[in-house]
């Protein structure tokens, strides 16, 4: 069975994560749900692909023989011949924000918008099962209504942060901290590399990549940093200081 351009796309993304989850995907390929699932689907039969919770792994290759290769062909059309398995309903706990869709956006939302989601989220999980008098103390607590608790509710059950984090994008302060720890240092790197080192480590830490184009140019970064640092500072920082330098036992061994 040949695979399509999507399947080739996933697999080269399976090789090098080894463990994914759709939304990884998402990001990576910039593909809806829609598109992805039917294909890893496709994928699991195949055995490219097996499902771990809400994580996919790739499954390597093996050396396969002619029998090996009709064996399974034929334990394949033998699963496709059984009665349909539905799968057990179980309970699902979220443990991090990024197991939520849109939680890459969250990083480019308004800092207001960002506490105001920590603070929903924080009331979720103190009011989960909990009897209504609970409930209504805890809104009571956090100046909160009701209204305002099942919209965001429903909401981040439905669809995530995606329509949580609002339209105005900023960068991630994390990155323009990173930036200056980069930019700032003898090492005299451009702005251009110092923002692209910034963005990997954010990634590395968040473990997502996430869209360039959102970030602020390089340029952009250097100038907050002229308005945080005078022209002396940045050049005392992106230089070495040599004035304590111990010349007389430099070529001491």
């Amino acid at each position: 069975m040949s695979k399509t351009k999507l399947e080739k796309q996933i697999e080269i993304i399976a090789k090098k994560q080894n463990i994914f989850t759709v939304n990884d995907l998402e990001v990576l390929l910039e593909q809806s749900k829609i598109e992805l699932i039917p294909t890893l689907e496709i994928m699991i039969s195949k055995k490219n692909l097996k499902v771990d919770g809400e994580s996919y792994i790739y499954i390597p290759k093996k050396i396969n023989s002619t029998k090996a290769n009709k064996e399974d062909t034929r334990e394949f059309s033998m699963i496709r011949c059984l009665p349909f398995q539905p799968k057990k309903p179980k309970e699902v706990y979220l443990r991090r924000i990024n197991e939520l869709d849109g939680f890459v956006d969250y990083f480019f939302a308004h800092p207001k918008v960002k506490q105001h989601i920590q603070k929903m989220i924080k009331i979720l999980k103190e009011t989960h099962n909990v009897s209504k008098k609970k409930l209504n103390e805890t809104l009571d607590k956090y100046n909160i209504t009701p209204t305002m608790y099942y919209r965001f509710k429903n909401e981040i059950s439905k669809n995530g942060l995606t329509n949580l984090v609002g339209t105005e994008i900023r960068a991630p302060g994390e990155i323009y901290h990173f930036f200056k720890e980069y930019y700032l240092t003898p090492k005299q790197l451009t702005p251009a590399e110092a923002r692209e080192l910034a963005i990997q480590r954010f990634e590395r830490l968040i473990k997502m990549k996430i869209n360039r184009n959102k970030v602020i140019s390089a340029m952009g970064m250097v100038k907050r940093i002229s308005k945080e640092y005078t022209k002396t500072q940045i050049q005392k920082y992106r230089n070495y200081n040599f004035s304590k330098f111990d010349v007389d036992k430099m070529f001491e061994e």
